[in-house]
Parts: structure tokens; sequence; C-alpha cells
């Protein structure tokens, strides 16, 4: 049986990254792609609406997300873009060690080390390098933080699991937007009309040390939100004052968990077989004129 631990591969040019822009390149270039982390979009991140997606083979969809304001459209959903690109990627056999990568080393000559998850060593030899994100490369530290992150809040709802609203905005970064999504806690699904939601704030670095911006304060705020929605708990019997009307419990939230997203721009010079690619989703997608090559094909026949 062959070794091929110490085998090595050959590829022209390999793309590095896990955000969409990397995908998007690899797909629409036919590049090899390797996944340096296994984050991906969040699911209520979309693309605006009437954003053109025919090089990728995928329909301009709208969704609709109702807001105490009415109907706000959206376009398709990137997670669901990025999943099915990749999944593309994998067939044609350019994701060579899929979302398993645990740690990449850059070494001399133009050579990649892989260390997937399961411990074993993948080597690659590259003429070009383009790299979109540097989570988990060695010996890439160096970025400029951007002014503010982009923080996540997940947060179980307790009382005032059903309701009609998808989607709440304010003008302020702090919870910009929230989303409420079917809950799966307690055996609920898709199907369920319970819902538990997650909040969206832009912070700057002083801010996510300051109490006043914590998971506490998100949950005061999106309490807020919520009852000037008209969102309430289970009924809870009849109005002492009216009884012609129902009594309903109050609003309960409970913080689960934070994420925090550096939004960051690679400060390295591209070199002679380096390229850092900082090229947001959109420009690479209006730069790319894709041929009918493999993947095409691949997409075609499956679709």
């Amino acid at each position: 049986m062959n070794d091929l631990s110490h085998h090595i591969y050959e590829v022209d040019e390999m793309v590095v990254g896990n955000s969409l822009e990397a995908v998007s390149y690899s797909y629409l270039n036919e590049k090899p792609l390797l996944l340096n982390s296994r984050k991906k979009p969040y699911f209520f991140e979309f693309f605006e609406k009437g954003s053109s997606l025919e090089k990728y083979m995928v329909d301009s969809v709208e969704y609709e997300l109702s807001t105490p304001n009415g109907i706000r459209k959206v376009g398709a959903s990137k997670l669901e873009v990025w999943e099915k690109l990749v999944f593309y990627l994998s067939v044609a056999g350019l994701t060579s060690t899929a979302d398993k990568a645990f740690s990449i080393r850059i070494e001399d000559d133009n050579l990649i080390k892989v260390t997937t998850h399961d411990s074993r060593v993948i080597r690659f030899k590259f003429n070009n390098l383009r790299i979109f994100d540097t989570e988990n490369i060695a010996g890439f530290d160096s970025f400029k933080n951007s002014e503010k992150y982009k923080v996540v809040d997940w947060v179980h709802v307790r009382s005032g699991m059903k309701h009609e609203h998808d989607y709440l905005e304010t003008d302020d970064d702090f919870v910009k937007e929230v989303y409420f999504y079917p809950s799966y806690r307690m055996g609920s699904g898709e199907n369920d009309d319970r819902k538990d939601l997650v909040a969206v704030s832009y912070l700057t670095k002083k801010q996510l040390d300051d109490f006043e911006y914590s998971d506490t304060y998100v949950k005061f705020k999106v309490l807020n939100l919520m009852k000037e929605a008209g969102i309430k708990g289970p009924r809870n019997g009849r109005r002492h004052d009216d009884p012609n009307k129902h009594a309903y419990h109050s609003v309960k939230i409970e913080p689960s968990s934070r994420e925090i997203c550096v939004n960051e721009k690679m400060l390295h010079e591209s070199e002679n077989s380096f390229v850092f690619d900082n090229r947001d989703e959109r420009t690479i997608y209006q730069n790319c004129e894709p041929g009918k090559n493999y993947l095409y094909k691949i997409n075609e026949n499956l679709r």
C-alpha cells in the first residue's frame, strides 16, 4: 500500500480562505480551495434584493421578512450560496481537505503543510497562492483592526416565543438588528411557530470592554424592542380592569452566547507568488467572466 503521508500535491494556484469571497473566487476561476476554518456565513445574512447570481448558476430569489413596519425584502441566502459553491467545488475535487484543516504552515520553496483535525499531514506545492483569510495560518499575524466589530448575541426566548415578526431594526449600532428564527430547543423546529432570536451589533473595541454594551444590556434593549413591536408572553387569564380583554405574561429572554467577528484587512503586501486579496464578494463577482468549464458542467447536470 502506498504511503501518501510524504506525497506532495502540485497546483498552479491555491486559494486559501473560508469566506464567501474565497469560495466565490475559487468557484468562478475553477481553482483549488483550502478551507482554513469551519466558519460559514450566518443564516441571517442575505444578498441585496435584486443581486445577480447568474455566474453562480443560482436563481435570484427574494425572501420576505415580516417587521412591525411591513415586509422587508432581501435577496438570496449567503449561507445557501456558500454551501452550494463549496459542494460543487468538492464534487470537482477542488477542496482537498474539505473543512478538516486544523493548522496551515507556509514553508520555503512554495510549500504548504496542512495538518488536519485527525492529525493527518497533507502537503501542496504551488506556483501562486491567493490568501483571503489568514485564520489558522502560521506566520501571518499582522492585521489592521476594523473600526467596528460585528457582534452576534444569541438569545433564548423563554416567554413570548409566538408572534408574526421575523426582523426588527434600529438606527443604533448597538442592537442594530434582531432576527427571529424557529427554535430548535425542546424539540421544536422549522414546523414549530416558537421562535428564538439573535441580535447583531457593530461595536468599537472600547465598547466591547464596556459593561453597558454587554449581553446584559442587549437583553434590556431587545426586551424594549419586543414590547414596542407588540410581542407578548402567553395569555394569563383576563384583565382585572377590563374582563373583556386578555392578560398576558411578560416577555422573558435569556442571553445564550456571544460571538465577536473581527473584520480585519491584511496588511501584507503581495509578492511574486503571494497575493493577499481584500476584495469583497461583489467585486470578485463583477471582475470574473467564467466560461463553460468543468464546474459549469457539474452545476448544470446537478441542478
